[in-house]
Parts: structure tokens; sequence; C-alpha cells
């Protein structure tokens, strides 16, 4: 008998070892553990961090939700304060969401205990009768099963922390390169318009560079000729001066002033083009 038990369960075992998800070990609970354990509902509660989830299975129906802790019957909150384990024969109408008729059933018990784990509790409840006896011989087995579930549970628990930090870290680094780029973006925006203002102030050099040339070119033969006029004052007499270098003075000096006048025009347009331009 207990050989037969032991390879029920050790293919109930192997089977939520393969299990990738909790609809997975549903099918393999409703396959296999009705071979090492004989009962009506069993009912699984794990709580961790104040949230429930319950596993439950009767005949051929099995379903997971999530509860909250006032969701729990008196039982279940005694033996969670306790720990003591339970055997009762008053049994909660709801134990299988309606699935099963208690009254159908020949003396039926309620079988609960609360197994503490290191970071999570598991309380694991059951009703069986004269039909399908559970007695506490089959304890042992029991935690076994539980235990299984256990480690399976963990591993999917963890499993899913892992992929909620993959998405939080990828949801980082989808960040961070949005935020580069964006970056990116601003340097490349910059460096065309460092290059542009570069390319202006350049053109500007270069115009007033030719202005300046142009200007010490074209008021050097005026500015010339007044320097030799002034000098020719010293060598001849005033009516000499009056009659002709008064005139070549006037001459030069009005063809300086024409000149400084269009130095002046220019650069105001240069300077109102600039100022046009920064705004």
């Amino acid at each position: 008998m207990y050989r037969i038990t032991y390879e029920a369960y050790s293919k109930f075992a192997n089977g939520i070892n393969r299990c990738s998800n909790f609809p997975e070990i549903g099918k393999v609970v409703e396959k296999h553990l009705k071979y090492i354990l004989n009962f009506h509902v069993i009912k699984l509660l794990i709580e961790k961090d104040n949230k429930l989830m319950e596993y439950s299975l009767c005949g051929n129906d099995i379903w997971f939700k999530q509860k909250n802790v006032e969701d729990l019957n008196e039982d279940e909150l005694n033996l969670a304060k306790t720990g003591i384990p339970i055997r009762t024969s008053n049994i909660p109408k709801d134990i299988a969401n309606g699935k099963l008729d208690l009254s159908k059933l020949k003396n039926p018990h309620l079988w609960s205990w609360l197994f503490n784990k290191d970071d999570h509790k598991m309380i694991v409840s059951l009703v069986a009768d004269e039909e399908r006896v559970f007695t506490s011989k089959d304890i042992e087995i029991l935690k076994l099963a539980a235990d299984c579930f256990d480690a399976k549970f963990k591993e999917l628990n963890l499993k899913r922390e892992i992929a909620k930090k993959n998405r939080i870290l990828q949801g980082a680094l989808t960040t961070i390169q949005q935020q580069n780029d964006e970056i990116n973006k601003i340097n490349k925006n910059q460096k065309e318009i460092i290059q542009k203002r570069t390319e202006e102030i350049v053109k500007k050099n270069e115009k007033l560079l030719k202005i300046s040339v142009l200007n010490a070119h074209n008021v050097k033969e005026p500015l010339s000729r007044i320097q030799g006029i002034i000098e020719l004052f010293d060598l001849m007499d005033d009516e000499s001066c009056r009659q002709e270098l008064l005139p070549r003075l006037k001459s030069s000096v009005k063809e300086m002033d024409e000149i400084v006048r269009e130095v002046i025009g220019v650069a105001s347009r240069e300077l109102i083009e600039l100022k046009a331009k920064n705004k």
C-alpha cells in the first residue's frame, strides 16, 4: 500500500516540478492528488505579505482566486493565530464554493493544518468522510504534497518577481536610451547652431576686413593731399594760399567727408542686419 502511495506521489511530484504556471499545477493536482489522498475537497491558502491566494480542488473542478484576510472563516482565522490543527464536523457551507453538497456525505469532517514557511504561511484544509477516508496516518503524505506545492509556489513567485524587476529594468533602460537620444539630439543641434554662428561671424569679420581695407585705401589718398597742402602753407604767401591751396583743401576735405559718410553708412547697415538676426 505504501509503495503504491509513494509511486503515486512520485508521479505527482514530477508533474508539479514540470509545471511553469498555476493552471498547469491545477491539472497535475486534479490528475494525481486523488491517488495519494482521499478527500472530497482540498484547499490550500498561501499567505504572503498580507495577501492570500486560494487553490482549491473539488472533483474535477479546480479554481484559483485572491482573498483578503477578512474573507477567512472562523476556523481558518483561529488556525492562523494558534497553529493548532483542526478536525471538526462543523464544516463551512462555502468550503467548496457551492460545488459540494455536504448533506450527501457520510459523517464528513474538516481537517486543517498550518505550515509556517520561511517567508509565508500555508493553510491546508480538506473534507473527507466515511467513503473517502482520511486519517492521521495520511498526514505524512499530505505534508509531502504540501511541501512539493510550496516549493513550486516559491519557484513561480521568484520567477514572477524576477520578471517584474526585469520589466522595471527594461523600462529604466528604455528611459535612459530615450534621454541619451534626446541629449545627442540637443548636442547635435547645438553643434549646428555653433557652426552656423561661427560661419556668420567669419562672414562678418570678412566684411569688416574689407571695409577696413577699403577705408584705409580710400581715406589715405585725400588725407595725404590734405597733409601736403598744409605743408605748402608755410612755403606760399597768403594770396597764393587763398587762390590755389584753399580750393584744393576744400575739395580734399569734401572727398574725405564723403568717404567717412560712406563708411558710417556701411557700418550702420551691418549693425542693423546683425541686430535683426539676433532677435
